[in-house]
């Protein structure tokens, strides 16, 4: 907002300037004041732009500390023979302090909001992934109504959510919206995701156009084994844990608990 108004105040001094001391050139006195606010809004988002950046930068790294931190642990714990229900628990923990203090660090976005209209639903984009990952739900769903839905997990995500809140038709607009959006395997998940719920819902037809579909334009294979176990009155053998840690990121379904390999936790936290 500041941005656009510094913009229009040194276009509209440029433009009265040059008209008053070239009278009799209106054409070039117009021009003088766009290329004013033009100069004045790029030159400000250039530098707003990187500012951004360090900020988000500084979150990932956070973030991927805390993934490489847990991989550590994890081993160590292996390596001891330590592992089930109370390893998971400790991983789980470790990983939402971590992701606490990588959304801490976008508080430094707060400054910045009023010079760019985009600056806080990006930030909210990270908190929302961020808090689904820890299983903040409540703080969540506050992001996910103010943010930019850049990518099918995230869709997938406030998909889940949307589910969880018995909200069945929003989920229908959401997944019909952004299986036009994520197209071919881009939107393998929200096919995954959207079938499961409408198996849990008992509407098994529905579910089998869902997949009947996703075959087609994703070509995914397990979309397909699924869609036949479906279609073979083999609903019990329905299942998206092949699609690992992208599927359990959502957190309808847990994983077993951690044994004789590395899991990793969570999704990656995309940002476009």
């Amino acid at each position: 907002m500041f941005t656009i108004l510094i913009g229009l105040v040194v276009g509209l001094v440029a433009g009265l300037g040059l008209g008053f001391s070239w009278t009799g050139h209106p054409v070039w006195a117009s021009l003088a004041g766009v290329v004013g606010f033009v100069a004045t809004t790029l030159l400000i988002n250039l530098q707003l732009k990187k500012r951004l950046e360090k900020v988000f930068n500084a979150v990932q790294a956070k973030v991927q500390e805390t993934q490489d931190d847990l991989q550590r642990q994890i081993r160590l714990m292996q390596s001891r023979n330590m592992g089930g229900k109370g390893l998971q628990k400790q991983m789980e923990k470790r990983q939402a302090d971590g992701l606490r203090e990588a959304m801490a660090l976008l508080d430094g976005v707060e400054a910045m909001k009023k010079w760019n209209l985009l600056a806080q639903k990006q930030a909210n984009t990270l908190r929302a992934q961020l808090s689904f990952q820890i299983k903040d739900f409540e703080a969540a769903d506050k992001y996910f109504e103010n943010c930019l839905v850049m990518d099918a997990l995230t869709l997938a995500m406030k998909m889940t959510r949307l589910y969880k809140r018995g909200e069945i038709e929003a989920v229908e607009k959401e997944f019909t919206k952004g299986v036009k959006r994520y197209k071919d395997e881009k939107g393998i998940l929200l096919y995954a995701l959207y079938s499961w719920i409408l198996v849990k819902e008992k509407r098994i037809d529905d579910a089998i156009k869902v997949l009947d579909d996703g075959k087609e334009k994703t070509e995914d294979e397990l979309i397909r084994t699924n869609w036949e176990h479906l279609v073979n009155a083999r609903t019990k053998h329905f299942s998206n844990a092949g699609f690992g840690d992208q599927w359990y990121t959502l957190h309808l379904e847990t994983p077993k608990p951690i044994r004789a390999s590395a899991q990793r936790f969570g999704g990656k936290v995309r940002r476009r």
